[in-house]
């Protein structure tokens, strides 16, 4: 499908950014936007049509941490090279229901960070068919706090500095960036400096205080980034009004990611927190660890090797026998290496953790949505609410005037068993492989 063409989906079960659930109902979309929504939408002259029938039509996912550690541990590349390596990231994940997403970067050199930035931004000058997808990077690990490094190299991490920031925001390509406020007396300075720069700021791999978390979001800090790993630093006690899990969960003013595999957060605990803050502050990543998908054999990046586990279930950093021995014994189940998924396992498994009936750890239990509301919960988690913190208007939700990212899926099963499967995905009105 070239660009400028028309295309009409119809028959679907459309949830309507205006309407919500809607039946037997069609998107149009003309020119990469949709025209209209509903059951009586006209189809543009000489528009492609898709039969959606038993099909649901959701907005297009928008995965806020895409990893590509792999590629990035290979040392330094012209910004040419990563330009092109990232045109294969997207269009794997456009096939996967990915209509947007942000890639990290890693603790690693800064000259190999600004480079893999300039690949992007070579990337978002081109705003047609999938590079569209990309919507800039996260700089996640070259601020964070080194003793809560988890899987990244502490030995690249750098204290909180204006002149290295500088550098990483003139690429043009940084859309979101860590800032760990308690590391030094300048790291809330810093947040503000690069709020005022049109950066959205997350906290992550951090353990500042309550009341430093606080000092933090009155300078602009607007989200937490994977909250539950990293690790959260997080306090039972009294003291500047306990630690970051704790302000995390009570603070509306701040919106919370979670890596939904079922293994970094225990579904549990995730059901608890999604009800403490409200569907509305919490968004659904897939901290990908491989950006055209995991790996199935050993690996070593930046000097920490990893490997899957669980026949490719998750991917863990490899532990020496002694490790090993002693996490058997105790409450220490390691470091994880990323995620071994995508968003569609993300939005598969929320809407199996919103549809069933289950005990919480700091709630008795949860009571179980019907389909129809669980998939409209998934679907804003992971897709309305990650546009929203970027500030983006016209994704996330399908309405006239939206971009036309669309996903159409299979759901089938039982409620706690479901499986979700994408039969198509359209980019800004376009098909993969247009």
């Amino acid at each position: 499908m070239r660009e400028g063409s028309s295309i009409l989906v119809r028959n679907a079960r459309v949830l309507s950014g205006e309407s919500g659930w809607l039946e037997g109902a069609s998107v149009a979309i003309e020119n990469g936007a949709v025209t209209a929504v509903g059951a009586k939408a006209a189809s543009p002259a000489g528009a492609v049509v898709l039969d959606a029938a038993g099909l649901w039509a959701v907005p297009g996912w928008i995965d806020l941490q895409v990893n590509d550690i792999g590629w990035l541990s290979g040392g330094l590349r012209e910004p040419g090279e990563h330009a092109g390596r990232i045109r294969e990231v997207l269009e794997y994940q456009g096939s996967t229901g990915v209509t947007g997403c942000v890639l990290a970067t890693l603790a690693a050199p800064l000259d190999e960070i600004l480079a893999y930035l300039g690949g992007m931004k070579k990337i978002l000058g081109d705003g047609n068919g999938r590079a569209g997808i990309l919507l800039g990077g996260l700089v996640e690990g070259t601020f964070m706090n080194p003793e809560f490094h988890g899987a990244h190299n502490p030995d690249w991490v750098l204290p909180p500095d204006p002149g290295v920031l500088d550098q990483l925001l003139a690429t043009g390509a940084v859309s979101m960036i860590n800032i760990a406020p308690e590391t030094t007396p300048a790291a809330i300075s810093l947040v503000a400096e690069a709020v005022g720069r049109g950066v959205v700021v997350g906290c992550g791999h951090a353990k500042p205080h309550a009341e430093c978390l606080r000092e933090a979001v009155a300078a602009g800090l607007g989200y937490l980034i994977h909250l539950g790993n990293g690790p959260t630093g997080s306090s039972l006690k009294v003291f500047n009004d306990g630690g970051l899990l704790e302000e995390s969960l009570r603070n509306d003013d701040l919106v919370a990611t979670f890596i939904v595999d079922g293994y970094h957060v225990h579904p549990q605990l995730l059901r608890d927190w999604i009800s403490r803050k409200e569907i509305s502050r919490c968004i659904g990543i897939s901290d990908a660890g491989f950006g055209t998908g995991a790996p199935t054999g050993p690996f070593e990046l930046c000097g920490i090797k990893g490997e899957p586990a669980e026949g490719g279930a998750y991917l863990r950093v490899v532990r020496s026998a002694e490790e090993r021995e002693l996490a058997e014994r105790t409450s220490d189940a390691g470091a994880l290496f990323g995620a071994a998924i995508g968003m569609r396992e993300v939005f598969e498994n929320l809407v199996n953790l919103f549809s069933v009936e289950m005990q919480g750890v700091h709630v008795r239990s949860h009571p179980a949505l019907s389909l129809e509301d669980s998939v409209a919960a998934a679907s804003r988690m992971c897709s309305s609410n990650p546009a929203e913190l970027l500030g983006i208007e016209d994704r996330g939700s399908l309405a006239s005037g939206g971009r036309g990212d669309v996903v159409l899926l299979e759901i089938s099963g039982k409620p706690g068993s479901l499986q979700v499967r994408v039969r198509e995905t359209l980019v800004g009105g376009q098909a993969p492989g247009s």
